[in-house]
C-alpha cells in the first residue's frame, strides 16, 4: 500500500515529465522532494536487502490474459489503467506465490522489527510528500488509493488473510491519528472505511460459512456478535399496518418493543400451521438479516438500520425489520419507483446524486462479495418525503439465494414480468434464480444500469420502452429489454435528457462491456470488474459538472 501512495502521488504531480508539468507547490519546494526522495530510496534499498536474503522475488506473470485484458473495450475506447498497473499486477502475483511458499517468510525477530521500522518510516515520508498535493490532487490520490486496496480485498477470501490485512490497516490508521496533516481527516476517515470494509468481509465469510472455531482473540471478537442469532419476537411487532391476509405487501409499518419501525416481508408457499418453511429457506432468511443488522458495516453501503426478522407463519411469510428514521414516523419509505411515477423531474444536480450514490454504494458492496441480487427501482427507498432533493437513498430487497450446485435446493423465482425487466437476460424467468451458471457481480450492474437510465429520464422502465403494464406482459417482451434500451433513439433520448457523460456510464453497465477477460481467474476477473467499474462508472458520474 506505501509503494502504491508513492506511485499515486508520481502520477498525480507528472514528477516523470519534468518542472514544466509539476504543480506550483512541487516546484516551490523541489529540493525539499529530492531530499525526501532520497530518503525513501534508502529506505526502499534497505528493504531490497531484506528481499535478497529471504529470495523474495517479483515475478512478472507470462498469462497471456493480462495483454488481452489491456485491449479490452469499453464504448470504443480501451480500458483505462493507472500507469503504474504492471506493478499492481506484479504484487498481486507475488502474494499468490507467497501463499504457496511460506517457509520463505519465516523471518527472523530482528528482521521482522527491521522491516516494520523500515515501513513505519516509509509511511512517514510518504505522508509528508502528500503536503505538496492540492486539494483536489489529494481527493484523487485517496480515490486512487482506494481503488488499490479494492483489488486488494478481492483476492483475500480467506479469515486469516482478512484478519492480517485487518491488523495492518489498524495499525496504519494508528500511524495515521498521530500525525497532524491539512487532509488529516480525510485520511481518518478513508482509514475507517478500509477497515470496515475488511471486517464486514470477514464477518461475511463467518456468516456463510457458519465459523465459529477461531482463536485469534480480535477476529473472535469481531464475529462473536455478528454470527449470533437475528430472530425477533414476533410478539413484539404490534400495530403492523397494512396486515391483511388478501394481498401481499411488500413492507408494513409498525411498532416493535414501541419502538417505530418499518417491516419488508418475504413470503413463501402456503403450508398447514403445523407445516415449517423449508430448512434452507430459514437458514438464508438468517444469514441475510445477520449481514442486515451488523452495526459496523460501512455507512456507503446505504443499507438501512436493521433490527433482525420476524417469522409470521399465518402469514406464511418473514420480515427484515428496520428502524424507522425520526423524519419518516409512522409511515412507509417512498421508493424510487413510486417518485418516477408521482414526483415532477427534479434537477440534473439531483438525478446524478442519485445515481451516484446508488452506484457507490453497490461498488463497496462487491469489494466485500456481497451481491444485491433483486435491483430495482422499488427497492431503493427514500425516508425523507419532503425533501427527496436532499435525502439519502437507501438499498433495501437483498436476496440471498446462493448460486445453484449439485444437490442445492433453489426458491422458485418471482413470477412479476416488471420486476424481470430489471434482471439480467442470462437470470430472467430461470430455475433457479440465480441463471445457470449462478449470479454474477455483472448481473447486479445491468440492473443498476437500467435503474440509472430512469434515473436520467426520470420514467419507470415500462415507460420508456411504451410497455402498458396494465395488460400481461409477455416474456418476448421482457428478454427484449436490454437491446432496447441500447437503441440509438433511446440512448439519444437518455444523452439529451442527462449529458453524454450520463449516458457512457449507463450503457457501460447495460451493456456488458466492462466484464474481464473471460480466461483470467475468478479472483482476477472480479478484481479487474472492481477497477473498471470504478473507473468508468462511478469516476465518470463523479466528474459530471453542472
Amino acid at each position: 500500500m506505501e509503494k502504491e501512495k508513492l506511485l499515486g502521488w508520481a502520477l498525480l504531480t507528472n514528477i516523470s515529465d519534468g518542472d514544466s508539468a509539476a504543480g506550483p507547490a512541487l516546484r516551490l519546494n523541489k529540493h525539499t522532494v529530492i531530499d525526501a526522495l532520497r530518503e525513501v530510496q534508502i529506505l526502499l534499498l534497505d528493504a531490497s536487502q531484506l528481499d535478497r536474503r529471504y529470495k523474495l522475488k517479483l515475478t512478472l506473470s507470462t498469462d497471456k490474459s493480462t495483454a488481452e485484458t489491456g485491449a479490452s473495450q469499453v464504448s470504443g475506447e480501451k480500458i483505462l489503467r493507472y500507469d503504474y498497473s504492471i506493478l499492481q499486477k506484479k504484487a498481486l502475483d507475488f502474494i499468490s506465490k507467497t501463499r504457496k511458499y511460506p517457509k520463505k517468510l519465516q523471518w527472523a525477530s530482528f528482521d521482522k522489527a527491521n522491516f516494520e521500522d523500515l515501513l513505519s518510516n516509509l509511511r512517514v515520508l510518504n505522508d509528508d510528500m502528500m503536503g505538496f498535493l492540492e486539494a483536489y490532487e489529494r481527493k484523487r490520490h485517496f480515490q486512487m488509493q482506494e481503488a488499490t486496496f479494492m483489488q486488494i480485498l478481492q483476492v483475500n477470501n480467506r479469515m486469516d488473510g482478512l484478519v492480517e490485512l485487518l491488523h495492518s490497516l489498524k495499525d496504519t490508521a494508528a500511524e495515521d491519528a498521530k500525525q497532524a496533516h491539512a487532509n488529516n481527516l480525510d485520511q481518518r476517515t478513508y482509514d475507517d472505511r478500509l477497515i470496515r470494509l475488511t471486517r464486514f468481509k470477514a464477518v461475511s465469510i463467518a456468516i456463510e460459512t457458519q465459523t465459529t472455531q477461531i482463536n485469534e482473540p480480535e477476529a473472535r471478537s469481531i464475529l462473536d456478535k455478528a454470527v449470533t442469532g437475528a430472530e425477533l419476537s414476533l410478539a413484539k411487532l404490534t400495530q403492523i399496518s397494512p396486515n391483511d391476509d388478501e394481498e401481499q405487501h411488500q413492507r408494513s409499518h409498525g411498532l416493535y418493543d414501541k419502538t417505530p419501525v418499518w417491516v419488508e416481508w418475504r413470503y413463501y408457499e402456503d403450508m398447514d400451521e403445523d407445516e415449517e418453511p423449508p430448512a434452507f429457506i430459514v437458514q438464508r432468511i438468517s444469514k441475510l438479516a445477520k449481514l442486515l443488522r451488523d452495526g459496523m458495516k460501512p455507512a456507503e453501503f446505504l443499507v438501512p438500520a436493521c433490527l433482525g426478522y420476524v417469522h409470521q407463519k399465518s402469514h406464511c411469510r418473514f420480515g427484515f425489520v428496520y428502524k424507522s428514521m425520526e423524519s419518516l414516523g409512522r409511515d412507509l419509505p417512498i421508493s424510487l419507483f413510486e417518485l418516477l411515477s408521482t414526483v415532477k423531474k427534479p434537477s440534473l444536480t439531483t438525478r446524478v446524486r442519485i445515481a451516484h450514490a446508488v452506484a457507490n454504494s453497490i461498488w463497496y458492496l462487491h469489494a466485500t462479495n456481497w451481491l444485491h441480487k433483486g435491483l430495482r427501482s422499488d427497492n431503493i427507498t427514500f425516508q425523507d418525503r419532503q425533501q427527496i432533493r436532499n435525502a439519502t437513498p437507501f438499498l433495501c430487497g437483498f436476496d440471498y439465494s446462493r448460486p445453484s450446485g449439485v444437490g442445492e435446493e433453489t426458491e422458485q423465482p418471482s413470477q412479476n414480468s416488471l420486476h424481470e425487466m430489471y434482471r439480467h437476460p442470462e437470470t430472467q424467468f430461470d430455475f433457479p434464480r440465480d441463471g445457470r451458471t449462478g449470479f454474477k457481480k455483472v448481473h447486479d450492474i445491468y440492473s443498476l444500469g437500467v435503474i440509472m437510465f430512469e434515473i436520467g429520464v426520470w420514467m419507470p422502465i415500462s415507460e420508456i420502452l411504451g410497455i402498458d403494464t396494465t395488460k400481461t406482459i409477455k416474456a418476448s417482451m421482457v428478454k427484449k429489454v436490454q437491446s432496447d434500451l441500447l437503441r440509438k433513439d433511446n440512448l439519444d433520448l437518455l444523452e439529451s435528457e442527462a449529458g453524454d457523460v450520463f449516458a457512457g456510464a449507463v450503457t457501460v453497465c447495460l451493456d456488458g462491456t466492462l466484464a474481464p477477460s473471460k480466461t483470467l481467474q475468478s479472483d482476477e476477473a472480479d478484481s479487474q470488474l472492481q477497477l473498471n467499474f470504478g473507473e468508468h462508472v462511478i469516476k465518470n458520474l463523479e466528474r459530471i459538472s453542472i
